[in-house]
């Protein structure tokens, strides 16, 4: 019929994803849709034109979202999804397969794999050079003398801190992004006190006790320098369950102690990866890796060759907080801070 004819036709120019979703339809039901393409694409004048391409379909669902880009030229997105903002890397696998589902509602099918990846060349690209800068955090950041402290919880809610308190709140004004491994932290309450923490550590004196807590409230800084913490004692004197309560209470992660990295490079990606690092079982510091840590404590910059790259470098200019333990050959009833 001549007047569903030129209503697909006109829902083709005005809205390619339902157009493509009543296509799909069509198909199911036994349209032969090659006629039908060839009917439409006479309607607008277009002899060479065929259905709506994978690709303009996905760049049209991503305008739905705010594209911005960080400092270091890397591409974001900000979704609303169930009223809360989430922040994804543009090259994530999450905001991939966002993508893909929201193809998948507005079309019935999955786009390939080519498709995908043009979409997101194109996507990336107004990222980079049509949307505004904003910094991204990772667990913490600051805006306007407050201080924000991510919860990193299904509603992307955080921890407001300021001169007159703190607040959970639903929207921080900050971007975030969770890196894999991050866990929830735990939920504050009101009414508590700072002595509760000195019965869970096994430290040698009240003075020590106030050096761990004086590292602890650094850590919840969005900025360094921080002070290393060395932990020292004999074995089995509760080295790692020291570090892991700290851990937990300030960066919840999946692995919360790992072994000292090897290179250079894998102390980079663990640090981007993570607002805090905690090293177990530390037999030694090699000149390699101590001025690499005394470096990341300060604000230091690293650099390291890209992947397939010849000349291109990956860098992170940025401060972490670390925690390492070393076991001493003595034997002490508790373990002290350095």
């Amino acid at each position: 019929m001549r007047e569903a004819l030129e209503a697909l036709a006109s829902l083709k120019k005005d809205n390619p994803a339902t157009f493509e979703n009543v296509r799909a339809q069509l198909k199911k039901a036994g349209c032969r849709i090659t006629q039908l393409d060839d009917a439409i694409a006479e309607e607008n004048g277009d002899t060479g034109g065929r259905d709506p391409k994978q690709a303009d379909i996905l760049i049209n669902i991503a305008q739905s979202t705010e594209l911005f880009h960080t400092p270091d030229k890397n591409g974001f997105a900000n979704i609303v999804i169930d009223g809360h903002r989430e922040t994804w890397r543009i090259r994530a696998k999450d905001f991939r397969r966002w993508l893909a589902q929201r193809f998948f509602e507005e079309t019935g099918g999955a786009p390939s794999s080519a498709a995908l990846q043009s979409a997101l060349n194109v996507i990336e690209a107004r990222a980079l050079f049509k949307a505004p800068e904003h910094e991204v955090h990772i667990r913490v950041g600051a805006l306007d003398g407050r201080l924000y402290l991510d919860l990193n919880d299904d509603k992307w809610r955080a921890v407001e801190i300021d001169a007159t308190g703190w607040r959970v709140i639903d929207n921080p004004p900050v971007r975030f992004r969770r890196a894999r491994g991050m866990k929830l932290m735990p939920i504050p309450a009101g009414g508590g006190s700072i002595d509760a923490l000195r019965s869970f550590l096994n430290v040698r004196s009240d003075a020590d006790f106030v050096l761990v807590v004086a590292w602890a409230l650094a850590c919840l800084r969005n900025c360094g320098p921080y002070p290393l913490i060395v932990l020292s004692g004999e074995q089995g004197s509760a080295k790692s369950t020291f570090s892991g309560i700290l851990r937990a209470l300030l960066d919840p992660n999946i692995a919360p102690l790992r072994a000292l990295a090897r290179e250079n490079r894998d102390l980079f990606i663990a640090a981007n990866n993570g607002h805090m690092l905690a090293f177990d079982n530390v037999s030694g510091l090699p000149d390699w890796i101590s001025d690499p840590l005394c470096r990341l404590a300060t604000g230091g910059g690293f650099a390291v060759r890209a992947h397939y790259s010849d000349q291109d470098e990956v860098l992170f200019d940025a401060a972490r907080p670390v925690m390492h333990g070393v076991e001493e050959l003595r034997s002490p009833a508790r373990y002290r801070t350095v």
